[in-house]
């Protein structure tokens, strides 16, 4: 997304911040419902506008749908990856713990599957997710440092790779699991994943 559609994507009233608000939950079900095919004159349509406010908050289609990708990356950061889990045991314990709410995360949003299998080739969603992937990868490194110094993890690990390593991994996996019919149990899915963290991280299964 360009300045200029963040600027536009920024609204500075309660009321503006309200309809922006409106705009999205109408483009997400939008998406959901055709399997990621948005398109503004439609999302106008179900928020009951014309599309010329929907440029106004948004300046492109592609502005919309950056915005809808920020948006659930912001919701995966509320709902799991931004709560210290510290008090809950040490690194492996907490971290076991925030990737099962991870996964559920996931199947229970249904805007994922549209990200991840019908959005992911779209240029403006490339771009937005690779920002995202790597605030997610940041976090993820300061939590293995975190650790390390703790003498919770060994000290050879890098946590910058360890953490690209260890979100790679969690996406490709639900790119897979996201796709099926039915799909793959939540637990047996931690598992895979969960290897995949020990091995990131060296530790012992």
């Amino acid at each position: 997304m360009s300045a200029a559609d963040s600027a536009l994507a920024t609204p500075r009233t309660s009321k503006g911040l309200a309809t922006r608000a409106r705009l999205l939950d109408c483009a997400r079900r939008e998406a959901i419902r055709t399997g990621g095919q948005i398109e503004i004159a439609a999302v106008a349509e179900a928020a009951g506008v014309v599309p010329s406010l929907v440029h106004r908050y948004f300046a492109s289609k592609a502005g919309l749908v950056s915005a809808l990708v920020d948006e659930f990356f912001d919701r995966m950061h509320e709902q799991v990856m931004d709560e210290n889990m510290d008090d809950q045991g040490t690194w492996p314990e907490h971290e076991r713990i925030r990737l099962e709410r991870t996964v559920r995360f996931h199947y229970t949003d249904p805007f994922a599957v549209v990200l991840y299998a019908q959005l992911a080739r779209e240029p403006a969603v490339s771009r937005t997710e690779a920002a995202r992937i790597a605030r997610v990868v940041g976090y993820a490194a300061a939590s293995i440092a975190r650790a390390q110094a703790k003498g919770e993890l060994p000290a050879d690990v890098d946590p910058r790779l360890a953490g690209a390593a260890m979100f790679g991994a969690l996406r490709q996996l639900m790119v897979e699991a996201l796709g099926r019919t039915p799909r793959v149990p939540e637990q047996t899915l931690v598992e895979v994943l969960w290897r995949q963290v020990a091995a990131s991280v060296h530790l012992p299964l």
